[in-house]
């Protein structure tokens, strides 16, 4: 997502911002990336060369060829200090379940392996996002603590050390 892109969201101008990503943008989308595009924007004003690491739209392309943005992924900021990134991601409800998520985070930490040389990751997932424990464990992650998100409440705190790239 290009900083245009997200002050175009932001002002709910879905037009101009389909016309910036090559997308048809859900109306709700803006509403539901509020926090993230606040806090991103915020970010990319003070390092605009984090932009890579901060925030992806998931597009799929319908078999008629038209192109929607069906989620978001990105990680939270460039590597720490320590080398580690943590990973983030939705996926509308009606493409949930058939492994979109699983694919597209995969794919991140393959980005951030092979281009970066990134091999650790951090995720904070809700105790009762199940699905999301399902792929975060599924990748081989340890539980490292809980932790009181002042937006999203109570997280539990995993980490994953030595990515292998997949592709």
């Amino acid at each position: 997502m290009s900083m245009p892109f997200m002050l175009m969201l932001l002002a709910r101008d879905l037009d101009d911002a389909a016309a910036e990503i090559g997308a048809s943008v859900p109306p709700e989308l803006r509403d539901q990336l509020d926090n993230f595009l606040q806090f991103r924007i915020a970010d990319l004003e003070v390092d605009p060369t984090a932009q890579p690491w901060l925030g992806r739209a998931i597009v799929i392309t319908e078999p008629d060829g038209t192109r929607r943005i069906i989620g978001s992924a990105g990680f939270h900021s460039p590597p720490d200090l320590d080398g580690r990134v943590e990973v983030g991601y939705r996926v509308e409800p009606a493409y949930r379940r058939q492994g979109i998520a699983r694919e597209v985070v995969r794919a991140l930490f393959d980005w951030a392996a092979r281009e970066h040389g990134v091999r650790k990751f951090r995720a904070s997932v809700s105790p009762d996002n199940v699905p999301s424990l399902a792929i975060i464990r599924g990748f081989g992650f340890r539980q490292t603590g809980v932790q009181m998100d002042d937006i999203d409440g109570e997280e539990l705190v995993f980490e994953l050390d030595g990515w292998d790239v997949t592709s």
